[in-house]
């Protein structure tokens, strides 16, 4: 039986090694006690055996040769952060969260991280992918990627593809959610194919989808007039071997202490919460070095609020609960006052976009505020105490502006900032 890799219930575990004498390709097994290299193991009956894949594409795989003592967590992380470090562009929050991420790569059974990277020049980001292939598990650099030739690769290893891509664009828009999704499986010539990797993705264009911006952690490399150090291949390469040996004895030192981490960062909305939770549940036995992680993603969080709070959804039911709060109580309203509102409130946030009803009607059932005839004048919504109440729900989830400054308008305002404010903000 190939494999990529093993987790069995006893605590055995199978990972692949690149043999250093004759470059091939081996399987080590790990019981928590004894380590052993063989070319095929015999488990539970079966016979385990590396993949059997084409010389360069085996080539092109970054892979431990070995295993080396890590000392602790923190003293791992600070190796981490060294080689970052050597990057004159990168700030101090930065190297922190390369180091964060490069370590998470190594659980892709618990998370998958999605790693944007933006630089000024080519060569200042050519170095931090260097640098990143040194120390994520299983990565293999590509450029110029059709999604066509990403699902020909052994994306089953759930290596970390680092993708150097000069345009964003649709296609590329798909590939990464589809990779960025645990539970999802891409149909290709009759087969289903697990694509759940991390990603490490580098584009000239600027990025404005608000997903990939959001559930991304992002990395910027600042101009600089210190030069950029030359690394020579065989340095780097040195530098992966040692890394590559610690990291993969911490993976198979901890990897059940994952499943029982109770990491947590509630002052998150999300994703940003679930990113930090994905981050610091790779740091084993270290809390102080897993509280680093939430002042890191503090700037990410606020533009995440911000953009929730002027997406197309919660501008609607920002109007929706201007209508709950009006002094005389309305009955209903109408989809082309939802609308109108909605337009209002947009353009006072400078934005030159107008909604139709048409499109107000989709928002609206969108978000589970469902519309009926009233009488000649066209469709609208009853505003029931019911529909009152869930309309308050929805604006504690979007984070809408006029319910989050603690001001009880009605008796939903406080009941629902009670029930919803403080955890679905943060995403819980």
């Amino acid at each position: 039986m190939e494999t990529g890799g093993e987790i069995f219930a006893t605590g055995v575990m199978f990972e692949l090694v690149r043999d250093a004498a004759n470059d091939e390709v081996k399987l080590i097994r790990s019981d928590g006690r004894n380590i052993l290299t063989s070319a095929r193991f015999d488990e539970n009956g079966r016979v385990f055996v590396p993949p059997m894949l084409d010389g360069d594409l085996v080539k092109a795989f970054v892979l431990p040769s070995g295993l080396a003592d890590y000392g602790s967590t923190a003293s791992l992380f600070d190796d981490l952060r060294r080689l970052f470090r050597e990057h004159p562009g990168l700030s101090e929050e930065c190297i922190s969260k390369a180091a964060f991420c490069a370590l998470a790569t190594w659980f892709p059974e618990y998370t998958a991280p999605l790693v944007l990277v933006s630089a000024p020049d080519a060569s200042g980001s050519q170095l931090l992918l260097d640098q990143l292939r040194c120390a994520c598990r299983r990565s293999i650099y590509v450029s110029d990627i059709t999604s066509a030739g990403l699902w020909s690769l052994p994306l089953w290893l759930h290596p970390t593809v680092i993708m150097d891509q000069p345009r964003f664009t649709k296609e590329l828009l798909r590939v990464v959610r589809a990779m960025s999704c645990p539970s999802a499986r891409v149909p290709r010539k009759g087969r289903l194919l697990d694509v759940y990797c991390p990603i490490v993705l580098r584009t000239e264009d600027p990025i404005s989808d608000s997903w990939v911006i959001q559930n991304s952690i992002q990395i910027e490399i600042m101009p600089t007039s210190a030069r950029l150090p030359r690394i020579l291949p065989q340095v780097l390469r040195e530098i992966s071997r040692e890394l590559q040996a610690k990291l993969l004895s911490y993976r198979l030192s901890n990897f059940v202490k994952l499943q029982h981490s109770g990491f947590d960062a509630p002052q998150l909305a999300f994703p940003t919460r679930e990113i930090a939770r994905a981050l610091g549940d790779c740091i084993v036995d270290d809390h102080e070095l897993q509280s680093r992680i939430i002042p890191l993603l503090a700037e990410q969080d606020e533009d995440t609020r911000i953009r929730r709070t002027t997406t197309f959804e919660a501008v609607v039911v920002e109007a929706g609960l201007l209508f709950c709060h009006e002094k005389t109580k309305r009955e209903s309203a109408y989809v082309g006052e939802f609308a109108t509102v909605s337009n209002a409130i947009l353009e006072g946030r400078g934005e030159q976009i107008e909604l139709e009803p048409r499109a107000v009607g989709d928002i609206l059932r969108s978000v589970g505020l469902f519309t009926c005839r009233l009488g000649h004048a066209g469709r609208g919504v009853l505003l029931l105490s019911q529909v009152r109440k869930k309309i308050h729900e929805l604006a504690c989830r979007f984070g809408v502006r006029s319910i989050d400054d603690g001001v009880d308008r009605c008796e939903f305002c406080a009941e629902s900032r009670a029930r919803f404010g403080d955890s679905t903000l943060t995403g819980a």
